[in-house]
């Protein structure tokens, strides 16, 4: 696994809010991230590829996901959690082994600002409600488009709160196809989604 960058105060701080909150985590934040879980995956569909859940948290996507189709993850689709919160990792591994049915799902500890995969390895990206907690979220939001295959599924969301939304769109624009920038007034967050290009 890479280093964490544990020099990074805002990273150290990081760390040890989400590891203190992460036993009432769910109670205080489903209803908030379900809303963004339906707008992101409104349109999207399922199929036999490797899911990335950046940020994953104690795995409220992945509960989101079960509750409506749980016969998705009975194919060969591989999800992978990764967070940089041990603590939230362990709530999410509570979930997974309710369920004896799931199999392919891989949780790692791990920093997105310095991802532990290869080059074209995923196939679609969910980071909800994570990047703006990044050190440097032009950095994080590299290493995403760094692992993912030409026409992976981007599918994010970020806390609109202190947002510099013209530079992360003026990036991404070059980066991904389709590019959708959702706002509303119910949601807190900016939902961006689109599909990688990936320049040879």
């Amino acid at each position: 696994m890479k280093p964490l960058n544990k020099d990074s105060e805002k990273k150290k701080n990081i760390i040890a809010k989400y590891n203190s909150t992460s036993s009432f985590y769910d109670d205080r934040y489903r209803i908030i991230q379900n809303s963004k879980f339906k707008l992101l995956l409104k349109n999207f569909k399922f199929d036999n590829k490797i899911i990335l859940d950046a940020g994953c948290g104690t795995g409220l996507l992945f509960e989101f996901v079960l509750r409506y189709n749980q016969r998705i993850f009975n194919r060969k689709l591989k999800y992978i959690g990764l967070d940089i919160s041990w603590k939230m990792l362990k709530q999410f591994l509570h979930k997974i082994n309710k369920v004896t049915s799931i199999k392919h799902v891989d949780l790692i500890l791990g920093d997105i600002e310095n991802l532990p995969f290869r080059e074209d390895k995923i196939c679609r990206i969910f980071a909800v409600t994570s990047l703006q907690n990044l050190h440097d979220i032009e950095k994080g939001l590299r290493e995403l488009i760094r692992v993912g295959q030409q026409g992976t599924s981007f599918n994010l969301s970020i806390l609109r709160k202190n947002l510099n939304l013209d530079n992360i769109y003026s990036y991404l624009k070059l980066e991904i196809a389709d590019l959708n920038l959702t706002r509303l007034e119910t949601v807190e967050d900016v939902i961006i989604q689109g599909n990688l290009l990936k320049k040879n």
